[in-house]
């Protein structure tokens, strides 16, 4: 799908790029003064000597960033698409420029400066990119360059496709409403947006919303009736979109092919992901290790403070379901003054006589998230990985389809898409299958680096907000 964003959208996006020009200038000219005022070499290099890289690292760095698709309308998923994105582009960036003065002996410019500009570089164009995407969101949220949508298909496919879309600002949609002939069967009705009324109202609600694009979402229409919706569009001039039937199975990676022009639809085997996982296993031990060493200090000082406000036990297990649909105990901090047969279902479940339940430590543990500690000695059994899918409860899990079992494919995480999204404070625990599915699909090395990222900065938001309620309660 092309970008569907006003024509004024690739005029922002020189600006963005622009901008990225500027991150890697200073990247490398602060690479540059760190070479020379913290120096553990004896060489010195002028500064007109290292100047050149300037005038050629920035350059092909855009280019990069235009080849990977970060200049494209279509980025979201709560800014780890895109902030995965940026990881692989700085590594190919710098690869090259490493791989070209190796080669190029006359090239001369100081190769540790330009090793420190690596991670400014990934630092600000970070932040850059944090800042214009809550730019964009402005924008939209001001009526700027905005197009107005429905879909077609209020069930779970279409309230997924509205949530993505509020998730990507640089799309420049704004979805109205639902269309739904049959309301009334949903199990989940969609809130916001709400459903606004049926197919048949099309016609009207394109003049008195001056909606400009519907999407098709209803995985149960006929060919023959996605057919004549797309004409009815064509005669109203409105710009019509739909999930093809394939979608059902998207999880599986569909390749298209075509022989004399016949289109052909199969499944692409991918091995290098069979070998990722192998890899991802071997670091969730060994940073799992690190991390559980590491806070040792902080975990006896919880440990004692549960133990001397609430007793024992000091750990809440609960039965879930892991890789390849296995169950193991999974560990958190327990958070509830009691842990009798009234908490067995799950902590999580009934938020408010939870909450009356909960101790204050218990409150500030599971705010900060800093309850899931415990689940480091998962990881070392095995059972958990340190990003994956949320490790679901059997009962949830017996329900599973086919698509729902692709969660299951690999180990669960103690943080994932979901854990650092705001549509945790909005949607239920359970219903957050779009985002394990969209990681099970596009998981890789860098991914799993920008969620780390980002739960780092979450947790560290976390803490701060929870330690500053906590002192505002005291001064009351």
């Amino acid at each position: 799908m092309k970008s569907i964003s006003p024509a004024k959208f690739k005029y922002l996006m020189l600006g963005v790029a622009l901008l990225d020009f500027l991150c890697f200038q200073a990247a490398l000219l602060i690479g540059y003064w760190l070479w020379v005022n913290f120096p553990w070499h004896s060489n010195y290099q002028p500064f007109s000597t290292f100047a050149l890289i300037l005038w050629i690292l920035p350059p092909s760095s855009i280019i990069i960033f235009r080849l990977v698709g970060l200049y494209k309308s279509e980025m979201g998923v709560i800014g780890v698409e895109e902030q995965s994105l940026i990881f692989k582009a700085i590594w190919i960036v710098y690869m090259l420029n490493l791989a070209v003065s190796f080669f190029y002996r006359d090239v001369n410019f100081s190769r540790l400066a330009v090793f420190y500009s690596i991670f400014i570089a990934i630092f600000l164009v970070s932040v850059e990119r944090y800042f214009v995407r809550h730019f964009f969101e402005w924008l939209h949220k001001q009526g700027i360059a905005i197009h107005k949508a429905l879909i077609l298909g209020a069930g779970y496919h279409g309230q997924r496709l509205a949530r993505w879309i509020e998730q990507s600002p640089k799309l420049g949609l704004q979805v109205v409403g639902f269309l739904d002939d049959e309301i009334e069967r949903l199990v989940k009705k969609p809130v916001s947006p709400p459903w606004i009324g049926k197919l048949s109202d099309l016609e009207k609600l394109v003049r008195t919303k001056h909606i400009s694009i519907l999407f098709i979402a209803h995985r149960k229409l006929e060919e023959s009736s996605v057919a004549n919706i797309f004409q009815r569009c064509r005669v109203i001039r409105l710009s019509c979109w739909a999930i093809p039937s394939v979608y059902q199975f998207y999880i599986e990676r569909v390749q298209l092919s075509n022989i004399g022009g016949i289109p052909l639809v199969g499944f692409r085997q991918e091995f290098r992901r069979k070998y990722y996982l192998a890899v991802k296993h071997f670091l969730d031990m060994i940073i799992g290790f690190l991390l559980l060493v590491s806070l040792s200090p902080l975990i006896v000082l919880v440990a004692l403070g549960i133990l001397m406000t609430s007793g024992r036990p000091i750990l809440f297990k609960q039965s879930r379901v892991g890789q390849d649909g296995k169950e193991f105990v999974i560990f958190k901090f327990r958070t509830l003054k009691s842990a009798g047969a009234k908490d067995a279902i799950s902590p999580e479940l009934g938020k408010s006589a939870s909450r009356r339940g909960m101790t204050p430590l218990g409150s500030f543990l599971r705010r900060t998230g800093l309850d899931e500690i415990p689940q480091l000695l998962n990881v070392m059994r095995g059972e958990m990985s340190l990003i994956g899918p949320r490790p679901e409860m059997p009962f949830i899990a017996e329900k599973y389809g086919p698509l729902e079992k692709e969660r299951l494919k690999i180990r669960p995480g103690i943080t994932g898409l979901w854990q650092i999204s705001q549509d945790r404070k909005r949607i239920l625990i359970h219903e957050n299958m779009d985002y394990d599915l969209y990681y099970v699909e596009h998981f890789d090395f860098n991914l799993d680096l920008a969620i780390f990222v980002k739960t780092i900065v979450s947790m560290a938001r976390r803490i701060f907000q929870a330690s500053s309620k906590k002192r505002k309660g005291r001064g009351r």
